[in-house]
């Protein structure tokens, strides 16, 4: 447990590790937001620790961008405490043994947004109404897409929204360089104009470095061939359409095409092994939501300071993959406290600060507003306020289903299977239709 309060008021993070194997989530039954008792406000005169579970980085954005120390000033009775990993699915996992199990849920857990139709329409009874809280207006900053997505069919908001993962490729310029390829993005541009033309540079890359890898991983690249199209695991009606539409299948196999082909590093992502290969350039370029760009900062490290570049999507397309919901457990014992950190974490004041440090999108508009001049020195002075706006805006808003993650977890396994394993590209397909049908129907 990492403890934001500490003498000196210095944050020091500590990720708290969890091993645990896959679990499903029960349905809860759902409750009426009129059935939600209505939160007030905190009282300033009371000491209270709010407890925090996270994933991915969360939290530790929110500790890089001094946004825990000077709530912590403000609010001299607040301390705050926070434990974190990288992998979601694990997180998951471990938060659906604690929801079953009735115990142990901190004052916040941030919620994935592929997991916001399962949350909107199975745990109601869980989490807090953001609009019986005193800070319900906030909501109206946000889009409509984000409140939708973690809407109920009654109409409680079951969380803020923090960040938006609209998508560019981040690369290394200095392997380009080396590799006698365009360095200069606006270059890279002109040979890179769709998927096509960015595996040839890639197959061009490998040719120039005796075969080193053009991209991190298969999974990666799968991630964003879906997320610029208009539909990937459901319909509109919220049907799943996952085995047959126009998003999934295709996209399956070009990714598995460039494992086959060599391109891909072979990397499991947030594994060590990824980790590691940020710093010392085993991968040229990665899909990249612009929350990788904290990621990439604290994996490479600051000697990798001015050898990454960002690109944006060719085509002019946009997509988006990830952002996050801050929710606080209906039986918290600190839920005033908790619902106040939560929506200052996740004000347009404080989105705007976390991405001009190049930390994380805003999904708050206002923030999105104030934020399209940034650029980020530690990525070549990149104006990623202009490629993530630009993305944002032409990502399409792709319809959610309750069973996102664990087709995404399937079809991610299933993709690795033929990166690492050698597996045929059809027999992995089959081997993830088997085991999305085996768990969710």
């Amino acid at each position: 447990m990492f403890s934001a309060r500490t003498r000196s008021r210095k944050a020091v993070l500590a990720v708290a590790a969890l091993g645990v194997a896959s679990l499903g989530l029960s349905a809860c039954g759902g409750s009426s937001s009129s059935d939600s008792e209505p939160v007030g406000t905190a009282d300033p005169n009371q000491d209270v620790t709010i407890t925090v579970d996270s994933f991915g980085g969360i939290f530790a954005n929110y500790e890089k961008a001094g946004l825990l120390d000077q709530y912590m000033e403000d609010h001299p009775n607040v301390t705050i405490e926070y434990s974190e990993v990288q992998q979601e699915s694990d997180y998951w996992t471990a938060l659906a043994t604690k929801i079953n199990s009735g115990s142990g849920l901190a004052d916040i857990q941030p919620l994935e947004i592929s997991r916001a139709a399962l949350v909107a329409s199975q745990q109601q009874d869980v989490w807090v109404d953001m609009l019986q809280t005193p800070v319900a207006d906030q909501l109206e900053e946000e889009t409509d897409a984000a409140v939708g997505a973690m809407t109920t069919q009654d109409g409680a908001v079951l969380g803020l929204p923090t960040d938006s993962g609209p998508m560019a490729i981040c690369y290394r310029s200095d392997k380009l360089e080396e590799a006698g390829l365009p360095s200069d993005p606006t270059e890279l541009a002109q040979q890179i104009t769709d998927w096509d033309s960015y595996e040839s540079v890639g197959e061009q890359y490998a040719e120039a470095t005796g075969g080193q890898a053009w991209m991190d991983s298969v999974g990666g690249y799968y991630r964003v061939l879906t997320s610029v199209e208009p539909v990937r695991n459901y319909d509109e009606e919220g049907e799943p359409t996952w085995e047959t539409n126009d998003t999934v299948k295709p996209a399956f196999d070009r990714a598995a095409g460039a494992a086959e082909k060599g391109l891909t590093a072979g990397l499991s992502q947030f594994d060590p092994a990824w980790n590691t290969a940020m710093n010392t350039g085993d991968f040229a370029t990665i899909a990249c939501p612009a929350w990788m760009l904290g990621y990439i900062k604290q994996q490479a490290g600051d000697q990798n300071a001015g050898n990454w570049n960002v690109l944006p999507l060719p085509q002019e397309l946009g997509g988006n993959w990830g952002g996050s919901f801050l929710a606080v457990p209906e039986d918290s014992p600190n839920r005033e406290a908790a619902v106040e950190l939560a929506a200052y974490l996740t004000s347009a004041e404080a989105e705007a600060d976390e991405f001009r440090q190049g930390l994380a999108y805003p999904s708050n508009t206002v923030a999105q507003e104030q934020t399209t001049d940034v650029t980020d020195e530690y990525f070549n002075g990149a104006p990623i306020g202009e490629i993530f706006s630009t993305s944002a805006q032409a990502a399409p808003n792709q319809p959610l289903g309750v069973d996102d993650g664990a087709i995404d977890q399937a079809i991610g396994d299933a993709l690795t299977a033929v990166e690492a394993n050698g597996v045929a590209p059809d027999e992995a397909w089959q081997m993830a239709v088997r085991t999305i049908n085996d768990t969710v129907g």
